[in-house]
């Protein structure tokens, strides 16, 4: 998927082809920052919120009429059917441009910045070849979903089902025959569309979570002011928990960090493993969320019931229990990425971190790369901004072992000593950010021509030589 940009802060041209872990580098205030998060702007839960709003207004153009056909077939039968797919095909690309369109207005609240002005934002998206991609997720995706007259009401006033590997969705009401002459036009458009633009916006990337650099300073807050003492919760509360999460986030990056660590204190290692038996990938990801702590924070991260709220603690390798203003830089960093794994990401979700070397030893910088191809692996999304060479050059490295035959026998030279941190050149870009663009710097044979470290390695270099 390629995304074209144009006049975004000092960016006046950039073409950026998205891949499972791209990486940005450059200098500073060269708009690595900002188009990670118009990427996150534009693949975030709001935007389909936003470009649904623009779509129910009957003034407008009507731009899907498929899906206007599905609502008076439904208001006129009592049923309607729309296949997907074939919906994918003809409107997908029309659709995702159509949300990069609010980019401008979108920019701001994710930004959290009225002073700067983004009207002459300009951003294109081509799917090409990766548009079968987004068609077999949709096809794959699993949908049921309800307008109730009451949350204990067992049928929907609106439905909508689609089975997983069936690409027809199915809409019908679930009361009298009656209803759906009584309910607004309005109400059964807006359903409709709704179920479409969160299915398909999730095909690009299940959920995005925006890893700010005031991450470091958030995660030393109290995340849970009371415990409800006798609380039971059920499947029910964990998906209810999960799904406020996902569908109610808001869009300024800091505040959706914030909640994410808040949703994440509301669960629970039992909640997880339930969320496991129809996921079984998110298994991997609490593995990983050990290995994170075991192998570079030393320690163990998690929450711990206090007098009147869930405490953060980090539990050092001799069992002391420290709280978050107080541990290392390097475990107030990583934290929420453990918390992340824990309790909240599931396959093909999207983690943008900015600088993920931030407060880390360089040996730490390599660790974590290792440890972030490795999330790739795992059939997670990644995107990361970073000023280290160490980050950029071991790539390289995890790109070369991926090639070899002899895997096995070369992982003990890696630092974390795993073979899943070997990452395919084809699931890499790497982007230099200067002379207000970006272009790729990964070259056929998967080597980095990072200019922006070693030009300054070579100055100091030369001091007094």
């Amino acid at each position: 998927m390629k995304i074209k940009i144009k006049n975004l802060g000092i960016i006046e041209q950039a073409e950026i082809n998205l891949k499972p872990l791209t990486v940005f580098i450059g200098e500073n205030n060269t708009g690595k920052t900002w188009t990670a998060y118009l990427l996150a702007a534009i693949f975030g839960v709001e935007a389909y919120k936003e470009y649904l709003e623009t779509q129910l207004d009957l003034k407008n153009e009507v731009n899907y009429p498929p899906l206007e056909t599905a609502v008076k077939q439904l208001i006129e039968e009592g049923n309607a059917q729309l296949d997907l797919v074939n919906f994918s095909q003809e409107y997908l690309e029309k659709y995702i441009n159509g949300v990069a369109d609010l980019a401008a207005s979108l920019m701001n609240e994710f930004m959290c910045s009225q002073r700067i002005s983004f009207d002459n934002l300009d951003v294109k998206i081509e799917l090409g070849k990766s548009a079968n991609h987004y068609f077999a997720k949709i096809g794959n995706a699993a949908i049921e979903s309800k307008i109730s007259a009451s949350k204990r009401s067992k049928k929907g006033l609106l439905n909508a089902v689609k089975e997983s590997n069936n690409n027809r969705v199915y809409f019908y009401s679930g009361n009298e025959s009656d209803i759906l002459q009584k309910l607004p036009e309005k109400v059964i458009r807006e359903f409709i569309y709704e179920v479409v633009f969160q299915t398909i916006h999730r095909s690009f990337y299940g959920y995005t979570y925006p890893f700010p650099t005031e991450r470091t300073t958030f995660i030393t807050l109290p995340l849970f002011n009371k415990i409800q003492k006798e609380k039971v919760f059920t499947v029910a509360d964990a998906n209810e928990i999960t799904n406020d999460l996902k569908n109610e986030t808001p869009i300024n990056a800091v505040q959706r960090f914030i909640f994410t660590m808040l949703t994440a204190s509301q669960k629970n290692f039992t909640e997880r493993e339930k969320e496991i038996k129809d996921k079984p990938k998110i298994q991997k990801y609490i593995n990983l969320a050990k290995l994170l702590e075991q192998d570079i924070l030393k320690g163990k991260v998690d929450f711990e019931p206090s007098e009147l709220r869930r405490e953060l603690l980090f539990q050092t390798s001799n069992e002391m229990k420290l709280e978050m203003p107080i541990v290392s830089s390097m475990v107030k960093e990583l934290a929420p990425l453990v918390l992340c794994l824990r309790y909240l990401v599931e396959p093909d979700e999207w983690l943008i971190i900015d600088e993920p070397e931030m407060n880390l030893h360089p040996s730490a910088q390599v660790e974590m790369i290792e440890f972030l191809a490795m999330l790739v692996q795992a059939g997670l999304n990644v995107l990361i901004t970073t000023h280290s060479p160490y980050i950029v050059d071991h790539l390289s490295n995890l790109m070369r072992a991926a090639k070899r035959d002899d895997q096995e026998a070369i992982k003990e030279r890696f630092y974390l000593g795993n073979i899943e941190a070997f990452i395919s050149q084809e699931k890499v870009g790497v982007y230099l950010f200067k002379d207000r663009t970006a272009k790729n710097i990964l070259n056929e044979e998967g080597f980095i021509d990072w200019e922006t470290f070693s030009n300054v390695s070579d100055d100091i270099s030369h001091i007094f030589s």
